[in-house]
C-alpha cells in the first residue's frame, strides 16, 4: 500500500471517527473491505482525475452519500457552516432585527415585525418594502442574502431604507438584539397589539396556536394558560396546524400542562435497547376540567403529533381536522470530531400511549393521528391559501388590528377567516359546553383515510417519475444546445432517441397514476397537502425567512 493510499485511509478514519463505533457493529474483515473501497476510490481520483480535485468537497460528498443511502430523508450530514442555523431553528433564538421577511416582485418585504422586537421599536411596519440595506440596492436579492444582511451580533446596527404601504420612504437604523421566536400565539389582537387568548368572549372560549416546539414553548404556554384561567374559560381550542414539530422534551412539557401527572405521553423505541424510553407527564396540569379541541392537519408533524395523540388517547381532547403528517421518527444530532460538522441520524420511532406508530412508511396505510370519528374536516388548497392569507394579515402588527369585531361564531369564522376547520372546532366546543357531549362536526373518515393513504403512495411514485422526467428533459435540452453550437462531441454519451422515448413513457406513466388516484371529496384537491419539511413551515419560524 503506497503512501498516498495510507494517507487516504488515515483521512477517512479521522473524518468519520469510525475507529471504535464501526468495529463494534461490523465484522472486522467486512469493515476492512468497506473502508478499503473508500480509500481506493479517493486515491484513484487524486492520482488520475484530469483536474485538481477538491478534497474537502469529496469527503463531504462521501458523508452525504452515506447518509442518503439509508433512504431516510431525516438522516443527513450537516456541514459545519450549517450548524448555527440548525441550532437557531431548534432553540428559536438568534440575533437580528426581529421581523418576518419574504421576497415579492424581486424585492424583500416585511411580513410583520415581531412583538416588542428591535424592528417594531424602530418603526418597521408590516408591508414595508425594503429598498436598501446599508446603502445596497435590494433588487434581485434572494431571501438568504436578505437574512444574512439583517442578522448580526447583538448591539450592532443595520440601516435600511423602506417604502411604507402609504408610499412614503424612510431610512431606519435598527440596533440588533437577541431574538426569541414566539411560538405561542392567539388569533385576534386586543389592546396594545397583545394577543387576546379568550377569543370568544360571549361563550368564554380560548384559542391558542402553537407554531413550533422550542425550548421556550412550554414556559411561554404555561404563562398564557395561567392568564387565561384567570378569565374562567369554558373551553379551549388548541391549534397545531402547520406545526412542523421541534424538541421532544418541549412536546412532553407542553403535554404535561394538559394531563395528570404520570400519564404516558409517548414511548420511544429503536433498534438498540438502550434507546427505549417512556416519557410521562409531570405534575402540574394547568387546565383541569376545561374541555379541549385540538385542530390538526396534514402539515402537523412530529412533536405536534405527539401532543395531539397523547391528549386524544387519554380522552383529554377531541381531534378535529385531517390525519397528521406522520413524521414519527427520533433524530439525534451527533457532532463529528475536529469540527467537521454533525450527523443528524434517525435512531428511534415514536409510539402513542395507545401503541400506534406515528411514523409513515412508504407502504403505510395507518400513521400519525386521526381526527375523531365524525370530525374529519378537509380543506381544499384554495381554502388553505385563503385561510393563511387572512391569518397572516391578522398576525401582522398593524394599528387597526385591535379594532372591534363582531361576535365570534362558527359562521363568522368560516366566512370572515375562511377557516372551516377552526369553525368546526368552535362548534365542537359549543356543543360540549351545551350538553356535555362532543358533537360530530365533520365527516366520517373511514374510507377517506384509506383513499388518502393510497393517494399518497401514488403521489410518491409520481414524484420520483417526475424527477426522472426533469433529468431527461435537461439532457435533451443540452443535446439540442450542443447541436446548435455545432459541437463535434455533442451527444457522445447520450442517445437522444432513447431519451425522447423515455420522456413519452414517463408522461404516459404519470397520466396512468393520475387516473388510478382515488377521488377525495369534491372540496379537496390533490395539491391541498403541505409538507412541513418544505418552505411553508418558515412562515412561523425561523424568523426573517419566508
Amino acid at each position: 500500500m503506497n503512501r498516498q493510499l495510507i494517507r487516504s485511509l488515515a483521512i477517512i478514519l479521522l473524518a468519520f471517527g469510525l475507529f471504535v463505533v464501526v468495529a463494534k457493529t461490523t465484522p472486522m474483515r467486512q469493515w476492512d473491505d468497506q473502508l478499503f473501497l473508500l480509500t481506493q476510490v479517493r486515491h484513484l481520483i487524486l492520482e488520475h482525475f484530469v483536474e485538481e480535485p477538491d478534497e474537502d468537497a469529496m469527503m463531504r460528498a462521501a458523508a452525504k452519500a452515506m447518509a442518503e443511502s439509508l433512504g431516510d430523508p431525516h438522516t443527513t450530514y450537516i456541514p459545519p457552516e450549517d450548524l448555527q442555523q440548525w441550532d437557531e431553528q431548534v432553540t428559536g433564538r438568534f440575533s437580528g432585527i426581529g421581523a418576518t421577511v419574504e421576497v415579492i416582485d424581486d424585492r424583500p418585504r416585511i411580513v410583520s415585525p415581531l412583538d416588542d422586537s428591535p424592528a417594531y421599536r424602530a418603526g418597521v411596519m408590516a408591508g414595508d418594502v425594503i429598498l436598501e440595506i446599508e446603502g445596497e440596492d435590494t433588487r434581485g436579492m434572494n431571501i438568504n442574502d436578505v437574512v444574512n444582511r439583517l442578522r448580526g451580533e447583538r448591539g450592532t446596527e443595520v440601516t435600511i431604507r423602506v417604502r411604507h404601504e402609504t408610499g412614503e420612504e424612510a431610512e431606519i437604523t435598527i440596533e440588533r438584539d437577541d431574538i426569541s421566536v414566539p411560538t405561542v400565539r392567539g388569533l385576534l389582537r386586543g389592546d396594545e397589539q397583545r394577543w387576546k387568548y379568550l377569543f370568544d368572549d360571549e361563550n368564554r372560549i380560548g384559542y391558542i396556536r402553537i407554531s413550533q416546539f422550542t425550548r421556550q414553548t412550554a414556559s411561554d404556554l404555561e404563562q398564557v394558560l395561567d392568564d387565561l384561567m384567570g378569565e374562567d374559560p369554558a373551553g379551549l381550542v388548541l391549534d397545531v396546524r402547520f406545526n412542523p414539530g421541534g424538541l421532544l422534551s418541549s412536546a412532553v412539557d407542553v403535554a404535561s400542562l394538559f394531563l395528570d401527572g404520570e400519564k404516558q405521553v409517548v414511548e420511544v423505541r429503536g433498534r438498540r435497547d438502550d434507546i427505549a424510553r417512556t416519557y410521562r407527564a409531570r405534575e402540574g396540569e394547568s387546565m383541569a376540567g376545561v374541555p379541549i379541541v385540538v385542530v390538526a392537519n396534514e402539515a402537523s408533524a412530529s412533536a405536534s403529533e405527539i401532543l395531539a395523540g397523547a391528549l386524544s388517547d387519554h380522552g383529554r381532547a377531541a381531534i378535529v381536522g385531517t390525519r397528521t403528517f406522520g413524521k414519527g421518527s427520533v433524530q439525534e444530532v451527533i457532532p463529528l470530531q475536529n469540527g467537521l460538522g454533525a450527523l443528524k441520524i434517525t435512531n428511534a420511532h415514536y409510539y402513542l400511549p395507545g401503541g400506534r406508530n406515528i411514523n409513515r412508511m412508504p407502504d403505510s396505510e395507518v400513521w400519525g393521528v386521526d381526527p375523531d370519528e365524525g370530525n374529519y374536516v378537509p380543506m381544499s388548497s384554495q381554502q388553505v391559501r385563503r385561510m393563511r392569507e387572512v391569518r397572516r394579515d391578522l398576525d401582522a402588527l398593524r394599528p387597526d388590528n385591535n379594532q372591534q369585531r363582531e361576535a365570534v361564531t362558527p359562521d363568522w369564522i368560516e366566512q370572515e377567516l375562511s377557516d372551516p376547520q377552526l369553525a368546526a372546532a368552535h362548534r365542537a366546543i359549543l356543543g360540549r359546553i351545551a350538553d356535555g357531549e362532543w358533537p360530530k362536526v365533520g365527516e366520517e373518515a373511514g374510507d377517506l383515510l384509506a383513499f388518502e393513504a393510497r393517494r399518497r403512495n401514488l403521489e410518491q411514485q409520481r414524484e420520483l417519475l417526475g424527477e426522472r422526467l426533469e433529468e431527461i428533459e435537461d439532457q435533451l435540452e443540452r443535446i439540442t444546445r450542443e447541436e446548435d453550437e455545432d459541437d463535434p462531441e455533442a451527444a457522445n454519451d447520450i442517445d437522444a432517441t432513447e431519451d425522447e422515448q423515455d420522456v413519452e413513457m414517463l408522461i404516459d406513466e404519470l397520466e396512468r397514476l393520475d387516473e388510478q388516484a382515488p377521488p377525495l371529496p369534491d372540496e379537496v384537491d390533490d395539491d391541498g397537502e403541505v409538507d412541513p419539511s418544505g418552505i411553508e413551515q418558515g412562515e412561523e419560524a425561523p424568523v426573517e425567512q419566508p
